[in-house]
């Protein structure tokens, strides 16, 4: 990154600009750590039977039991069961803590990561930025030298300095992890100032070209936040076009945003439009990925932010691809925007249909799908946990020793 262009966002108050907040989005582009939203009921079924067929060997085996845990805590958020995930997250650690000492290999406490970030994650999913951020300042402690004590996770400095250290080894993989996050944290909670100064004083990682990407996009979202739109408009061209091919998308639409949101509706709509060509030349070579179908779900909002009808049918092409890899919340966003741009009855039927088997049989509740499909049909019906996800309860159970209802009925 170009010293230039950062020392550049420490302008005066006075050159900020009316920023039109609805076309900038907090949420990253950058492709880190995505998985992909899966309807719940194969999800959770599909962990469970891993459970059951995880390898005897003590590294592989721990790894397999870290990763049921963040899996089966990402299902009870989806589920809306947060002190479930928290229990979820704490049990993982437990189980990475006595997976090392019964293995005897240290090194296995690295595993113990994944569930902090997913408590992380879950804190600043609820609005709580402060308790996220401090997990990841104390994960970050290693870095500086000191011990961990998470629960039952504990990683003393001389632990870490044996199985930390060397080049392509778990510090650089945490100093990254814990920056990213960090950044994703404050920018979601709105907390741009902040976000811009931890991006600007961040040296450049090209070793890491993620970390990079997502530094200098929470960088520019946070100049477009903060109305510092000479910064943003000069940092967003600049990095649009030198930025590699495969991330060159996140930083085209990005620029595009930011033309939008300062007043330059015409060139935003100029560079779009080229999104939209590339977007459909990917998916029409297929088979698409997560990254392409978000790319594509990103570059339909901002049309239909700019009033574009072009939105509905970007949204027709992708939503098929959306629905065969599988991720619920995507399929509804592209259906919903189907429904709110396209006045023809065919499509507007055929996008309604997709709300419906999302809102009756994904698993998920996503409010916007419910008000849609019951302002058609009628109040929808509730569905119990057992029919939204049949095998989370016993899920639940396998991993902390006694059932999701136990829960239930204690805070009675």
């Amino acid at each position: 990154m170009r010293r230039n262009a950062l020392q550049s966002a420490n302008g005066p108050a006075s050159s900020r600009r009316r920023v039109d907040g609805r076309f900038i989005t907090d949420e990253p582009l950058a492709p880190y750590d995505r998985h992909v939203r899966r309807e719940l009921a194969s999800w959770s079924a599909e962990v469970l039977q891993r459970l059951d067929t995880a390898p005897e060997d003590p590294m592989e085996r721990a790894a397999a039991l870290a990763r049921a845990h963040q899996d089966a805590a990402l299902l009870a958020s989806s589920l809306g069961r947060p002190n479930e995930a928290r229990l979820i997250c704490h049990a993982g650690l437990d189980c990475v803590a006595e997976q090392a000492e019964t293995s005897g290999d240290t090194s296995v406490l690295l595993l113990g990561f994944g569930p902090l970030v997913e408590l992380s994650r879950l804190d600043a999913r609820l609005g709580r930025t402060d308790e996220a951020l401090g997990v990841l300042e104390r994960l970050s402690g290693l870095l500086r030298g000191q011990g961990l004590v998470f629960g039952a996770l504990t990683v003393s400095p001389a632990t870490w300095a044996r199985i930390g250290p060397g080049e392509g080894g778990a510090e650089g993989a945490l100093a990254s992890m814990v920056a990213i996050e960090t950044l994703r944290t404050l920018l979601g909670s709105g907390r741009h100032e902040a976000a811009l100064e931890i991006a600007r004083s961040q040296a450049p990682a090209p070793a890491d070209p993620v970390l990079e990407a997502m530094r200098r996009e929470a960088y520019l979202v946070s100049l477009c936040r903060l109305g510092r739109g000479e910064q943003a408009l000069l940092v967003a061209a600049l990095w649009a076009a030198e930025a590699h091919p495969i991330r060159r998308p996140i930083f085209e639409i990005r620029h595009a945003e930011a033309l939008a949101a300062f007043g330059d509706p015409v060139r935003a709509h100029a560079i779009t439009e080229e999104c939209v060509r590339r977007v459909e030349s990917r998916l029409a070579a297929g088979p698409a990925t997560l990254f392409d179908l978000t790319i594509a779900a990103r570059v339909s909002r901002l049309l239909a932010t700019l009033g574009d009808p072009l939105a509905a049918e970007l949204c027709r092409t992708t939503l098929p691809a959306a629905t065969s890899l599988g991720d619920v919340p995507l399929a509804a966003e592209l259906a919903l925007r189907i429904l709110a741009m396209d006045r023809r009855p065919e499509e507007r039927a055929e996008a309604l249909e997709a709300l419906r088997a999302i809102a009756t049989g994904s698993g998920y509740r996503i409010p916007a799908v419910e008000r849609a499909i019951e302002a058609e049909d009628g109040p929808l019906l509730a569905r119990s946990l057992k029919e939204r996800a049949p095998s989370y309860p016993r899920l639940f159970e396998r991993l902390l020793g006694f059932p999701p209802e136990a829960l239930d009925r204690s805070s009675k």
